[in-house]
């Protein structure tokens, strides 16, 4: 379960919120997975509830007995995809300059294998290409007794993730 922190207007979810005792810096990063570019109204959201946590940050570090000298705000792109962001974009290659070594080295691997194991459970859902004969419709190749339990979209606002289907049997 991610962290919730009170903010104007309501609560916002933290996907990371870290503290490294040894310098006080608090970092705050927020996680995208999306391969496309960003339209202006998501832009505009992303900034806008990073702005409302930036806000609200330092009280809730102190509630938890935590006084950083600074903190860090950003968002962490995991593949690569940028924009234009009042706050900066890191991706798995270019987070490590803000953690020591092996917590850089830790995140890439761990983005590696994130990757590879999405693109083995989902690739062949999402990827192959649809080869339909003439005269018929991609309904036509459907078949009535596949059990079709596979992965279900959960849209929000902040995007879509994969979820486990929901059937009633």
């Amino acid at each position: 379960m991610k962290e919730q922190i009170p903010v104007a207007g309501g609560k916002a979810h933290l996907d990371c919120l870290a503290l490294n005792t040894n310098s006080g810096k608090l970092f705050v990063f927020e996680c995208k997975r999306g391969h496309g570019s960003f339209d202006g109204d998501k832009i505009s959201a992303i900034d806008q509830r990073l702005g409302r946590i930036k806000a609200s940050i330092g009280a809730h570090a102190r509630s938890k007995g935590w006084a950083p000298v600074s903190i860090e705000i950003f968002i962490l792109s995991f593949y690569r995809t940028t924009w234009n962001s009042a706050y900066p974009i890191y991706d798995k290659n270019t987070i490590s300059s803000l953690f020591e070594p092996c917590i850089g080295r830790f995140t890439l691997e761990f983005m590696d294998h994130l990757e590879t194991m999405v693109a083995s459970a989902y690739g062949t859902e999402l990827r192959d290409a649809v080869d339909v004969d003439r005269g018929q419709t991609i309904f036509d190749m459907l078949d009535e007794q596949m059990d079709a339990r596979g992965p279900d979209v959960l849209f929000t606002k902040d995007g879509a993730d994969f979820v486990a289907a929901q059937y009633q049997e």
